[in-house]
């Protein structure tokens, strides 16, 4: 008996049910399957490039809303800025135009008589027209002097206390306004205590530079510690005796006292309240003047008390 050998016989050669047929691959359905498969990764292909595109053009309409809203809020603040500037010049000029009309630029050498009766001698750079200034306003009650921040402004007292608020003297809107009196304050400039309003300008117009009286070395330098009013043919020289931080609404706004002993007493309270001490003597004061402005966050109000300590007739 011979070895059997596997491959002596193909166990498929002579079977006729294995034909080549059986194992034959379709060539038409493997194209179409070819291609299919080929459609479908292109319509893929093609489904992610526009989403890419789409993405594209939102973030480039996007791009333009944020530029386009850039663009308008920088024109609204540029706008604002200007017309802020705008509302500025018109208030300076307004005043600069007044006090070229009413301000009469001769210093004169004036001897000022204080509550006991001495006498000191000041050096003022001007004089006023009064009855100028009341052609201007009829309300004018005077003009304030405060040689430190070269404060020279007209003041009135109106029926009330919003007017000049947002009112020049002229009467022009403006939001500067224009330094005035307490309007329920009887006696005018002549009452024991005169309360006088004015904005804290951010370009330091108006009272805007009352701030530097935060500092005690300020206030001692020099003659820091001086204001003049001018009213009528009189000038009046006040000293400070008291600066600080108030609320709007607080025992500083007291006005309409019946007494002088009444109004000493209040001002004895308000200079307890001062940031530094003065050292002014305030027991026989016949009269209190405070100028009052905001605090820069607007919430409070920046005072300054000053106490008469004399005053001379002027030669107009």
């Amino acid at each position: 008996m011979g070895d059997n050998n596997l491959n002596d016989k193909d166990p498929y050669k002579d079977d006729d049910n294995f034909k080549d047929d059986d194992i034959y691959v379709d060539e038409e359905d493997t194209s179409t399957s070819y291609t299919k498969v080929k459609s479908e990764e292109e319509e893929a292909a093609e489904l992610e490039f526009e989403k890419k595109e789409a993405k594209k053009k939102r973030n480039r309409i996007i791009n333009r809303v944020i530029l386009v809203v850039a663009a308008c809020v920088f024109v609204f603040a540029a706008y604002n800025l200007i017309s802020i500037l705008l509302e500025y010049k018109k208030g300076t000029d307004t005043y600069k135009k007044v006090e070229d009309d009413v301000i009469q630029s001769e210093e004169q050498t004036i001897v000022i008589t204080d509550e006991n009766g001495q006498q000191s001698s000041v050096d003022i750079p001007f004089v006023y027209d009064e009855e100028a200034l009341k052609a201007i306003n009829s309300y004018a009650i005077g003009y304030i002097y405060i040689p430190s921040i070269d404060i020279r402004l007209p003041m009135v007292q109106y029926t009330d206390n919003d007017y000049y608020l947002h009112h020049l003297i002229d009467g022009t809107y403006n939001s500067s306004g224009c330094l005035f009196e307490d309007s329920r304050i009887e006696g005018g400039i002549d009452a024991s205590h005169v309360i006088i309003y004015g904005h804290n300008m951010k370009n330091g117009s108006m009272f805007g530079l009352l701030k530097y009286y935060n500092s005690e070395s300020y206030y001692k330098s020099g003659n820091n510690d001086k204001i003049y009013i001018y009213t009528g043919n009189e000038l009046r020289e006040y000293t400070i005796f008291s600066c600080y931080v108030s609320e709007p609404i607080s025992d500083t706004y007291t006005y309409n006292f019946s007494t002088l002993e009444g109004m000493r007493s209040w001002a004895s309270s308000m200079q307890s309240q001062s940031i530094y001490d003065t050292g002014v003597d305030i027991s026989n004061s016949q009269q209190v003047i405070t100028l009052s402005t905001c605090t820069n966050d607007g919430k409070q109000r920046f005072i300054v008390h000053a106490t008469l300590t004399g005053s001379a007739t002027i030669d107009n």
